[in-house]
């Protein structure tokens, strides 16, 4: 099995006043294509900075970041958006929809910016797979917390990207919008044979993953 991300000797701090924080502590980690891992530890860990670290949302102080090999951790700004808007699907507990788009302007959008046909038409259809058909027009505020989750998703989605990422995708939502959403994501992994990686305080949804990864103070613990 090939390896699609992978993390080297990976430290980050962050600058508060006169003062650094080491957040994450010379974190060595591989994903490999098509594998789904869960990180799952205490808040403060270093869970979501691990995901911005390998969305390239984040810049490591020091180590090395190769993503679908490619050495990421040496790319601008421009060359990282790139990077996310062809091959990165990222997922927040927060929707991050544009307010003033409906649904299907909001997944059509990134077609669009990726230059690909048709764009209305493949966002339609993806939003109506996620159960969204009657939701096409609406604005996120016409929307229910677990509808705009799947409009998300499917925004995420909409370019068949390579990896995954997921921050507490489920955190605001329901029990039963919880399940709703989780078997989505397994399921278009799944389907496209996405790499998944899951941040998650959820044990059931952390136990569908091949593999566990448990963070303590920036660093990985268990695996």
């Amino acid at each position: 099995m090939s390896t699609l991300l992978e993390l080297k000797q990976i430290t980050l701090n962050y600058k508060n006043y006169n003062t650094s924080v080491e957040v994450i502590k010379g974190i060595d980690l591989k994903i490999n294509s098509g594998e789904k891992v869960a990180v799952v530890g205490k808040s403060g860990s270093g869970k979501t900075s691990l995901i911005m670290l390998m969305a390239g949302l984040e810049q490591p102080t020091s180590g090395e970041i190769i993503f679908d090999q490619q050495p990421i951790s040496t790319f601008n700004e421009d060359e990282l958006a790139d990077i996310r808007k062809k091959k990165i699907g990222i997922v927040f507990q927060s929707f991050y929809l544009i307010p003033n788009y409906t649904a299907l302007e909001n997944v059509s959008l990134i077609l669009e910016i990726n230059g690909i046909d048709d764009s209305k038409q493949k966002a339609e259809d993806l939003l109506v797979q996620f159960g969204l058909k009657d939701r096409l027009h609406h604005f996120p505020t016409q929307l229910s917390g677990g509808e705009q989750q799947r409009v998300a998703i499917a925004r995420s989605m909409a370019v068949k990207p390579k990896l995954i990422l997921a921050d507490e995708p489920t955190g605001n939502l329901d029990s039963e919008n919880s399940q709703m959403i989780s078997n989505l994501l397994f399921e278009y992994a799944n389907k496209n044979q996405s790499s998944f990686v899951l941040v998650t305080h959820d044990l059931k949804f952390a136990e569908k993953c091949d593999r566990i990864i448990k963070i303590e103070d920036g660093t990985i613990v268990s695996s």
